[in-house]
């Protein structure tokens, strides 16, 4: 199967950087991602570099954003709601979908299964692991888990959305994202300041 880049409107040839630090420095914490699909689902990987990571939550749709934790919030062309897939470093994962921070619907733990991840640091529990850390994740969407919509090919689609580094219950606590946010208190679900994608 062929797989198509995406465009990210601000970017070049480079990995795009989840380097905007909001709110709170960000000191030793580097992150970044690629993204590309296959039609019929989307492909990512998070390459990040942090001081300290942990990673306790196992369960579908736990407090995954507590831990060391990437995320992608997508609103699909046309949609003023959006999706939110929060991943920790061991692959667990959270989905919800709504048009804001609060009115949210969580996704179906059967639907968060079709989700196929690959953490490079396994998928044990961390407790507490520091030093200069490098971790990667690679993620496979298929278009089924975007619940909220009948799509069977994301070819030649738009959207706009937002990649997201955090960790609430670091030691130091961080809020790192591509585009950046711009509210005076830490806030990723803002769509206004989501960017433009394009599956080509």
């Amino acid at each position: 199967m062929i797989v198509s880049r995406i465009s990210c409107a601000r970017g070049d040839n480079s990995l795009p950087g989840i380097d905007n630090q909001n709110w709170v420095p960000a000191e030793g914490v580097k992150a970044s991602f690629d993204i590309s699909h296959r039609g019929s689902s989307i492909l990512l990987r998070y390459v990040v570099q942090e001081p300290q990571v942990i990673a306790v939550n196992k369960g579908f749709n736990s407090s995954v954003w507590e831990d060391s934790c990437v995320e992608f919030f997508i609103s699909l062309e046309g949609d003023e709601s959006y999706y939110n897939f929060e991943f920790s470093a061991i692959g667990t994962v959270l989905g919800a979908y709504g048009p804001d921070r609060n009115k949210r619907k969580w996704s179906p733990d059967d639907v968060l299964k079709q989700i196929q991840l690959n953490p490079s640091l396994g998928h044990d529990p961390i407790e507490n692991l520091e030093g200069d850390i490098k971790w990667e994740l690679d993620i496979v969407l298929p278009l089924q888990v975007f619940c909220h919509h009948e799509l069977s090919d994301i070819t030649g689609k738009k959207a706009r959305a937002n990649f997201y580094k955090c960790g609430d219950k670091l030691k130091k606590p961080h809020f790192l994202s591509w585009s950046p946010v711009l509210t005076p208190e830490p806030d990723f679900h803002r769509p206004e300041f989501f960017d433009v994608l394009e599956f080509e």
